[in-house]
């Protein structure tokens, strides 16, 4: 197993090849390493819950995507008009989904891969998010798309039920263990650990699936709107410590400026077209 740097253009090349062929890279995605997979492949599924453990069944992976493309891959026809608003508001897509994942319907028109779907009540549902400000991950993501893999997509490294790994020495553990060919790491220091908080956009308005490194309180104020976070599965981590009164006064997209800001300190690195 090679540890890699997101610079070295040998070790992105071999990553590209890996997933090419269907296998799986280890990589951090800013606060949490992950497992990247090409999501064309129908057995990718059965690869990641070999590594991860059958209880992870067959949920499906989350699909990388730059700004550009996020609307296009979900229905913002079926979405409340709380939701609506939100998605549509001009930061949406360029900035608060490098901070959070979003669940919501799929386009019919998208061609997602079936397997990167979930159905729920006779309705297909996709999870999104864009890497392209994670420091180092954009790197990556960049050059498997400009390679032609149009589905990029990526879980939590952990077996399933487990923790999810922040920390360089477990995650080299656990790509050891599970025979990853390559592991890319980035030498830069984060605000805060964990996986991005879930939202989720749709016919029920705007709500928290799942907590994460960004607390309900920051999330409202970047959105603008309440989130119902009655349901929300609990986060393994504190979210990341915001100055009492930094987001005081701020519209939605400063706010949401300030929190990337914290997040991923320099400028964004996001990269033109594509998928």
């Amino acid at each position: 197993m090679e540890i890699s740097s997101f610079e070295d253009a040998g070790a992105v090349a071999a990553a590209i090849e890996v997933v090419e062929t269907g296998g799986i890279v280890g990589a951090r995605f800013g606060t949490v390493f992950g497992l990247i997979v090409d999501g064309s492949h129908v057995g990718v599924a059965d690869e990641i819950m070999h590594v991860k453990g059958a209880a992870r069944g067959h949920k499906p992976l989350g699909v990388c995507t730059r700004p550009g493309r996020l609307l296009e891959l979900v229905d913002v026809g079926a979405f409340a008009p709380d939701a609506r608003r939100l998605a549509e508001a001009p930061w949406f897509a360029e900035q608060l989904a490098a901070m959070v994942a979003v669940r919501a319907p799929a386009s019919p028109g998208s061609g997602i891969p079936d397997h990167l779907h979930s159905d729920v009540d006779g309705r297909r549902w996709v999870q999104v998010f864009d890497p392209l400000r994670m420091p180092g991950t954009s790197t990556l993501m960049t050059a498997m798309w400009d390679s032609g893999i149009e589905w990029v997509a990526a879980t939590s490294m952990n077996e399933s039920g487990r923790t999810e790994i922040v920390d360089p020495g477990a995650a080299t553990e656990f790509a050891e263990r599970h025979g990853l060919p390559i592991l890319f790491e980035a030498a830069f220091e984060h605000a805060a650990s964990g996986s991005l908080p879930i939202l989720e956009l749709g016919p029920a308005g705007i709500r928290l699936d799942r907590h994460g490194i960004i607390a309900l309180a920051e999330l409202e104020s970047a959105t603008g709107e309440h989130i119902d976070a009655a349901s929300a599965i609990p986060a393994h981590f504190p979210p990341m410590a915001v100055p009492p009164g930094l987001l005081e006064g701020l519209s939605p997209n400063e706010a949401t400026a300030e929190l990337l800001a914290m997040l991923y300190p320099g400028p964004p690195a996001v990269s033109p077209g594509g998928p």
